[in-house]
């Protein structure tokens, strides 16, 4: 059995948010198929998951020591602050303890690169670069980095359709939320990034919007407060808490909106949309990352928008009869996985 050191930042709970979903997705495929160890600087108690309060290139005689001792087949890194320059100097740093051990980098989201950066850069590249984020592969294909475009995983556990014994109004009474309304959601930090002010003409059209902020979201973020503040006065309504059955929120909506325009405010494919997809729930979204690439119109259960074109696209939804297949995502975990499996295995 191939052994597999996966290093990151965390992997602790809860997973509420699409980096720390994503790690942890790949965590349970990789300590299931493969001999692994997990370096990380917060993360669950168990035998093969290192904690270590390590410095900011985790440059560490811990983790050297852990890398030599272990003796890995690969090292898997995927750093939560994506493909900034220090997440290439740490590669460089894991090189070092890793002698002519394969490394494979997954960085989620493009991060802007100075021209001296993308020069040093070109020097301590990863053997391979794997992302769902088209603008990220085109950076890559620039600096010559050997790379592939690569899918996300969705939990088919936990994200699948409704459940015949459970209804949207069972739902809607143990969230408080109300029962007649046509419901619009989103899932994701509570910033000006995510483009949320778009959702206001919704709310003002008679509609009901419900955002789910994320946990993980910095308590420094800025217009946090403020942007609270200007969505609730129009009468949407943020839950900013971690719910732990998070695909209620998918069940109980009737449309799930992704209006998220910049390139470096969410990951390349957004989970939030696969996990409503899986649930069976119709989705709003902007032409996102690789969204449109994989998905396509998923059985015309996905609906392409410029954000002042989303109340059309509200009123063409209610007026159509959806398609109950979501094969695609079953497709797409299957791609997931050939991926890993063919970068781990050449």
């Amino acid at each position: 059995m191939k052994k597999i050191i996966l290093i990151t930042e965390y992997l602790d709970p809860p997973y509420d948010e699409g980096i720390k979903k994503t790690v942890y997705n790949l965590f349970l495929n990789l300590n299931e198929n493969y001999k692994l160890e997990v370096i990380c600087r917060y993360g669950i108690k168990k035998d093969n998951i290192h904690v270590i309060d390590t410095n900011p290139l985790f440059f560490s005689k811990k983790i050297k020591t852990i890398i030599e001792n272990f003796k890995p087949n690969v090292i898997i890194y995927l750093p939560f602050q994506s493909s900034t320059f220090a997440s290439y100097l740490r590669l460089k740093v894991f090189s070092f303890f890793a002698n002519r051990i394969k490394i494979i980098f997954i960085a989620l989201q493009p991060k802007p690169l100075k021209k001296w950066q993308q020069f040093i850069t070109k020097f301590i590249k990863p053997e391979i670069a794997l992302t769902p984020s088209p603008a990220l592969k085109q950076s890559w294909d620039k600096l010559k980095i050997k790379n592939k475009l690569i899918p996300l995983l969705t939990d088919l556990n936990v994200f699948k359709p409704i459940s015949n014994q459970i209804s949207k109004k069972t739902l809607r009474e143990k969230y408080n939320l109300p029962i007649d309304a046509f419901i619009i959601s989103h899932m994701g930090h509570l910033n000006d990034g995510r483009n949320l002010k778009t959702l206001i003409p919704l709310q003002n059209n008679g509609l009901q919007v419900v955002i789910v902020g994320s946990s993980s979201t910095p308590k420094d973020a800025h217009g946090q407060l403020s942007l609270k503040e200007e969505l609730e006065k129009t009468g949407i309504i943020i839950l900013n808490k971690f719910i732990e059955n998070i695909e209620e929120i998918y069940h109980l909506s009737d449309v799930y909106i992704f209006p998220v325009v910049a390139k470096n405010s969410s990951i390349g494919l957004p989970l939030s949309i696969l996990e409503a997809r899986a649930c069976d729930i119709p989705v709003i979204t902007t032409d996102y990352g690789s969204v449109k690439y994989y998905l396509g119109t998923d059985n015309d259960g996905i609906f392409f928008s410029k954000p002042n074109e989303f109340y059309n696209k509200v009123k063409e939804i209610k007026n159509r009869q959806q398609n109950h297949n979501k094969s695609l995502i079953n497709l797409l975990n299957d791609k997931f996985y050939d991926i890993i499996l063919n970068s781990i295995n050449p």
